[in-house]
C-alpha cells in the first residue's frame, strides 16, 4: 500500500515539474518573439530616419548646385551632372519602397520631379541651343492682325512681337506627312535636330548630331547616327527609334519600339507599350561617327529603363518590355525600303 502512494506521488511531481518546464519554455519564447519584434520595428525605423536624412541631403545638394550654377565656367557638365544625380536619387527612392508609405513615396517623388523641372528650366535659360534650319527654307513669321495693323500705322508693336515669334520658332522641321526625310553629316554633326508633328514618315540621318527632340510623331520611323548628348521623345505612336546617346527621355508615348545604345538608363514617364532592343542600325563611316560623338560604347544600358510611374522593385514595369529575338529587325535596309514603299514615301531633299 505505500509503495502504490509514494508511486503515485512521485508521478504527480513529474507531471507538475513538466508543467512548470513547458510555461517557463513558452514563457522564455514570447519574450524572445517580443524582443525580435520590437527590434524589427527598431531597424524599420532607423531605416526611416537613415532614409529622410539621407534623402534630404541629396536634395539640398543638387539645389544648391542648381543655384549657384549661373556663376559657374562649364555649365553644361554642370547640368549633366545634376541630372545624373537625380536619376540616382530616383533609383534610390525606388529601391526604398518596401518600407516607406504611400504618402511618403508620393512626397519624394513630387520632389523628384520638381527638381527635373528646376534642371530643364535653368538650361533652357543658361544654354541656349544653336537651332538647325535649312538654308533653302524661308522661315515665315506668324503676326497677328493687331501686330499688322500696328505695323501698318507706323507702330514699333509689331517689330517687337516679330522678333519674339522668331524666337519662339523651334523646329527643324514641322507637320509633314508621307516623307522621306534624310539627313547627311555635314548638315547636322554637333547640331540639335528638332521635329514635330510628323505621320508616316522616315527620318534617316547620318553623322553626330548635338542633340536630337521630337514631339507627335505617329507611325514614324527614325534612324540616327550616334548623339553626342541627350533624345528627348514626347507625344508619340506606333513609332521605331533607332538611337544612340548619353541621355534619353520618353514622355507621353505609346506603343513604340525602340533600339537603344545609352549610356545612362533611358527614362520613360507616363508612357505604355514600349519595347526596347539594342542598337543595331550600321552605314558606312559609322565608327568614325560614334569616335567623334565621344559615346563610350562599353557602356550600354539599352536593356534596363527607369519609369517614372512604376515604383515597385519587386515586380518588372507593365509599362515597357524587352523585344524578343523575332521581333527583332536585324536588316534595317531592307525593312526601310519597303516602309518606304508601303507609303510611298516622297523624297525631300535638305
Amino acid at each position: 500500500m505505500e509503495e502504490l502512494i509514494d508511486g503515485g506521488a512521485l508521478n504527480g511531481k513529474e507531471k507538475i515539474t513538466e508543467l512548470l518546464n513547458r510555461r517557463h519554455k513558452e514563457r522564455e519564447l514570447h519574450i524572445q518573439a517580443a524582443k525580435l519584434e520590437r527590434q524589427k520595428d527598431a531597424e524599420g525605423t532607423e531605416a526611416l530616419q537613415y532614409f529622410e536624412l539621407s534623402f534630404e541631403e541629396k536634395v539640398k545638394q543638387i539645389r544648391n548646385t542648381l543655384d549657384g550654377v549661373a556663376a559657374c565656367d562649364q555649365k553644361a557638365q554642370v547640368f549633366a551632372d545634376c541630372q545624373n544625380e537625380i536619376y540616382d536619387l530616383q533609383r534610390y527612392l525606388s529601391s526604398s519602397t518596401f518600407f516607406l508609405n504611400e504618402y511618403r513615396i508620393k512626397v519624394c517623388q513630387n520632389t523628384i520631379n520638381e527638381l527635373g523641372k528646376m534642371l530643364d528650366t535653368l538650361r533652357n535659360e543658361l544654354l541656349p541651343k544653336k537651332k538647325f534650319g535649312f538654308k533653302s527654307k524661308k522661315i515665315v513669321k506668324m503676326i497677328s492682325d493687331k501686330d499688322a495693323k500696328d505695323r501698318e500705322d507706323g507702330g514699333q508693336t509689331a517689330e517687337k512681337t516679330g522678333a519674339s515669334a522668331e524666337n519662339h520658332i523651334k523646329w527643324t522641321f514641322s507637320e509633314r506627312a508621307g516623307e522621306l526625310i534624310e539627313l547627311r553629316p555635314a548638315a547636322v554633326n554637333d547640331q540639335t535636330i528638332t521635329a514635330s508633328k510628323l505621320k508616316n514618315c522616315l527620318v534617316r540621318i547620318e553623322g553626330h548630331p548635338g542633340s536630337l527632340q521630337f514631339a507627335q510623331l505617329d507611325n514614324c520611323v527614325v534612324v540616327c547616327g550616334p548623339t553626342a548628348r541627350s533624345i528627348f521623345l514626347d507625344d508619340c505612336t506606333g513609332c521605331k527609334f533607332v538611337v544612340a546617346c548619353q541621355q534619353l527621355r520618353c514622355h507621353r508615348s505609346r506603343e513604340c519600339d525602340m533600339y537603344l545604345n545609352v549610356t545612362s538608363r533611358a527614362i520613360i514617364e507616363d508612357c505604355g507599350g514600349i519595347r526596347v532592343a539594342a542598337y543595331n542600325y550600321r552605314y558606312e563611316n559609322i565608327e568614325e561617327d560614334f569616335r567623334q560623338s565621344g559615346l563610350d560604347l562599353s557602356c550600354n544600358n539599352w536593356h534596363t529603363l527607369d519609369d517614372f510611374n512604376w515604383l515597385s522593385t519587386d515586380k518588372p514595369s507593365p509599362n515597357w518590355s524587352l523585344l524578343e529575338g523575332e521581333q527583332t529587325i536585324a536588316d534595317w535596309d531592307s525593312y526601310l525600303q519597303r516602309f518606304q514603299q508601303q507609303h510611298s514615301l516622297a523624297s525631300v531633299n535638305h
